[in-house]
């Protein structure tokens, strides 16, 4: 069943304060756009984002396929972030760390791939350790797309470099890094650790994420339609945000709780 929008009676019931929100970024916080730079953030997304990161004690991360910089071009405030599903990660105010994994022939694969691209009008992003596909503006492109990435790859063993099929994209990446990893990364120290795990996430390329979340105890949440691993659902961003604000109010209340009952002169009866 899906949730009623800005009520979600499934998950109405998750303790804000007990939480560590990690959150997919494209399609799951912001609509997609015709290119990957072309995305809309609203006030609104900026001003819910900071709010939970203060009343979370910075337990919220942002867990991306982007690289960090485009990310950090697009959220204008210091926040946990890992970039290229999880090869890149970074604190707030800190420096990028990055994890690179050595494979002899992915160089030559991502350069047959980029050159694919350009030949055929379609956007690549290089990230290091993988390449990412766009052709939302040719979708008619995606079967000879997906035929000559089979083709290039025919000769690789898929456990060492793998294909993740996204929302009118397609990232060829090392395997070695992915959403689950990076959140494993973030809960194994404070202020994560000993939080339960919450993952948001709209896309193939979160899969990973959930799997790890569910393992762990917590609770996983997909984004519109299509299969998936995920417990609960969310139909759309408008309802992520809306899910959002519903977590900022009730952590906003339940410290307005605490305060009052900590005011000077305040009587406990028993």
């Amino acid at each position: 069943m899906q949730p009623q929008t800005q009520k979600f009676p499934q998950l109405q019931t998750i303790d804000p304060s007990s939480m560590a929100l990690f959150l997919d970024f494209d399609g799951t916080l912001v609509e997609f756009a015709q290119t990957p730079e072309g995305v809309t953030v609203p006030n609104r997304l900026t001003d819910i984002l900071q709010r939970l990161d203060l009343h979370l004690n910075g337990a919220i991360a942002l867990i991306s396929g982007r690289t960090l910089k485009s990310l950090a071009n697009l959220v204008d405030m210091p926040l946990n972030m890992a970039g290229s599903h999880g090869a890149e990660w970074q604190h707030p105010n800190g420096i990028p760390y990055s994890q690179s994994i050595a494979h002899p022939s992915f160089l030559a694969i991502k350069n047959q791939l980029l050159n694919y691209a350009n030949c055929h009008n379609l956007i690549a992003e290089d990230k290091g350790d993988a390449i990412a596909i766009h052709y939302r503006q040719a979708p008619a492109q995606q079967q000879q797309l997906d035929d000559y990435i089979a083709d290039t790859l025919k000769s690789e063993d898929p456990k060492e470099i793998r294909v993740i099929r996204g929302n009118c994209v397609r990232e060829i990446q090392i395997a070695g890094s992915d959403k689950g990893v990076a959140i494993a990364r973030f809960m194994s120290k404070p202020p994560f650790y000993g939080r339960r795990a919450i993952f948001i996430g709209d896309d193939t390329t979160d899969e990973d994420g959930f799997a790890w979340v569910n393992d762990n105890g917590g609770i996983s949440i997909k984004v519109g339609d299509g299969p998936s691993c995920a417990q609960q659902r969310l139909s759309n961003t408008g309802e992520v945000l809306a899910f959002l604000t519903m977590k900022v109010a009730q952590l906003e209340k339940q410290e307005e709780r605490t305060d009052e009952s900590t005011q000077p002169g305040t009587c406990t009866h028993r």
